[in-house]
């Protein structure tokens, strides 16, 4: 009988172990900035990226993919983790190693947010290094990259900015000609865009000139219905018709001076902020008041 018992008890506890596994695919409906959706394509992001035989960090390491490599998502989002400061879900993909479809799981932390292509097939893709808390010096942000690799994969460079992330609910990307200034090949546009009163889309701009990524001004737009918004704009010399060396930022404020919000009365105070670019170094022109 003992024996028995002891059997069974075994039998039983193989079967709980067993359970384990399965439990860790539950999946998580959380929003996240990726929104990937089945069959989507997506490049990893991380220098190197594992991938595991089920989503969660315990789980056996079955390869490795290097960045800028293509995957294929194949899975909604399960339950995730948060590594480097911030949380992400896993993800099943499919991708190709050794001449061979395999499949398994990756964290959507190391994958890029978007992925885009110039006319000339060189990949652009921008990810996540990093979540850096407030402090009594700054706000949060995000330690981000954007990275360039050629029509073969090969990385080219690579930028780093700070992305400042609160309650946006989705990324844009854009990859805009030289807007007339000399040397430039491409401006590589990354918005993150707030879609609800209060929440501020966000918008970084670098210029590609073939070798290297060069920082050029931001833009900002935020507004919340019937009290204020803020609200700028970039031009190009290919926009304002100009000086080909000059970017212009056009920054309107704007309050309501009416106390009913339902017929508003904004008072606008417009700036401008100016920039000069010399084929290789852009710099601010402050002027004096």
């Amino acid at each position: 009988m003992k024996s028995a018992f002891l059997l069974l008890f075994c039998v039983l506890s193989i079967f709980a172990k067993a359970q384990e596994k399965p439990a860790a695919y539950a999946l998580d409906d959380e929003y996240n900035l990726w929104n990937f959706q089945k069959a989507d394509t997506a490049y990893i992001f991380a220098d190197l990226a594992y991938i595991r035989d089920y989503p969660n960090l315990e789980a056996r390491v079955i390869d490795s993919l290097t960045q800028g490599n293509q995957v294929i998502i194949k899975s909604a989002a399960y339950r995730g983790n948060t590594i480097r400061g911030f949380y992400a879900p896993w993800h099943e993909v499919n991708y190709m190693q050794d001449n061979q479809q395999k499949k398994g799981f990756v964290w959507l932390g190391l994958l890029a947010l978007n992925g885009s292509k110039n006319n000339e097939g060189e990949l652009f893709i921008c990810g996540f290094k990093k979540f850096r808390p407030a402090t009594a010096y700054s706000s949060s942000y995000y330690e981000s990259e954007l990275k360039i690799f050629d029509k073969e994969q090969v990385f080219i460079t690579k930028e780093i900015f700070y992305a400042n992330i609160n309650g946006q609910s989705g990324i844009e990307t854009k990859i805009l000609p030289g807007m007339g200034l000399q040397n430039i090949k491409n401006i590589h546009r990354l918005g993150f865009l707030g879609e609800a009163c209060g929440i501020a889309s966000q918008y970084y701009y670098f210029g590609w000139n073939g070798t290297n990524l060069i920082h050029f001004p931001e833009k900002m737009s935020v507004s919340d219905a019937g009290v204020f918004y803020h609200q700028e704009n970039i031009l190009f010399p290919s926009e304002h018709k100009g000086d080909p060396s000059m970017i212009y930022k056009n920054i309107i404020e704007a309050e309501n001076s009416s106390e009913n919000l339902d017929a508003p009365k904004y008072k606008e105070i417009k700036s401008q902020k100016k920039y000069i670019w010399d084929g290789k170094i852009l710099s601010e022109i402050i002027t004096m008041k």
